[in-house]
Formats: C-alpha cells, structure tokens, sequence
C-alpha cells in the first residue's frame, strides 16, 4: 500500500533532460500512485537561480504549462476523485541536481 498522502522529494540529475513525473517516483518508490486527486510540486529552497519547467510529453524549454523558480509550487486539485494522471506530467530543469519537492494525495 502506498503511503497517503504520498510526499517525497525527486532530484533532476541532468540539465536540458525531460524527465516523467511518475517514472522518477517509481524509482524511488514502486508502490508511488500513478493516480491522484491532488497534486503539489515544488522547486526547493535551496535550487537557486534553476528554473524548473512543468508539461505534458512535448514539453521542451520553448513549449510548457509552468515555469517555476525556488520555492514556487504549482498545485493541481480534482476534488474527490482520482482524475490527475502523473505519468501525463514530465519536468525539465536548466540546472543539474535540482531537487523538486512533491505532494501527492490520492482518494
């Protein structure tokens, strides 16, 4: 059983790389909800001047949802149902090791 809510923190290890949501929490947890009705990511505190970019399959450094810098978090909320697909959520970051924090709530 995975935990609920599920928080965890995620690191991008590569600049310029698309990485999906869901796969690095699976690397970390195999038990991570593929699943939520609410979502919270993070850029941490500490991530400087790195820009964290927040899409869906195509994103790219011209082509994204959400551009957020330290400390701003993008929140996603479907009320009580399990409507967010992570696997449909990738991150790019213009910084190697950037640690992204995550929130993931499931009903």
């Amino acid at each position: 059983m995975p935990s609920n809510p599920w928080l965890k923190s995620l690191t991008l290890t590569t600049s310029g790389t698309k990485y999906s949501l869901l796969t690095l929490m699976q690397a970390i947890d195999n038990g991570a909800p593929a699943r939520a009705c609410s979502l919270q990511i993070q850029l941490d505190t500490g991530a400087g001047a790195a820009h964290l970019f927040i899409g869906n399959e195509d994103l790219s450094a011209t082509n994204m949802g959400v551009n957020l810098v330290a400390s701003q978090a993008l929140a996603f909320d479907t009320a009580p149902q399990n409507l967010l697909n992570l696997y449909q959520i990738y991150l790019w970051s213009d910084t190697s090791g950037v640690r992204v924090n995550v929130k993931v709530l499931v009903q």
